[in-house]
C-alpha cells in the first residue's frame, strides 16, 4: 500500500512454519503425528517449525495430501519469508 509519502508500507511476512503451527494447533496435531503421516523424522518437523529448515517441494506435496494445505501456498510463504530475511540482511550490511 502506498502512503501519502509515497512509501510502500511493510507488512509482516509469515513463513510456512507459522501456517503449519496454526493448523497443527487448531486440529491438535503433534509434531510426531505429522512426521509419521508425511514420512519424516520428528526432528525434521521441529527444525521446519523453528525455521532452521525450510520445506521442500516433496514435503509440501505430502503435507497437502495429509493436511489439505495448498503446496503452492506453503512454498510461496517460505519463498517470501526467505526473501524478506535476505532484504533485512542486505539492509543491515549496507548500513554498517
Amino acid at each position: 500500500m502506498l502512503h501519502r509519502e509515497n512509501q510502500i508500507k511493510q507488512y509482516h511476512t509469515s513463513s510456512a512454519a507459522d501456517l503449519l503451527k496454526e493448523v497443527m494447533d487448531y486440529y491438535d496435531i503433534t509434531q510426531a503425528d505429522l512426521a509419521e503421516r508425511i514420512g519424516v523424522s520428528q526432528k525434521n518437523i521441529s527444525d521446519i517449525l523453528n525455521r532452521k529448515r525450510y520445506l521442500t517441494e516433496v514435503l509440501v506435496i505430502r503435507i497437502e495430501k495429509v493436511m489439505g494445505i495448498s503446496s503452492k501456498l506453503l512454498l510461496s510463504l517460505d519463498s517470501n519469508y526467505k526473501l524478506q530475511l535476505a532484504e533485512q540482511d542486505s539492509n543491515t550490511t549496507t548500513e554498517t
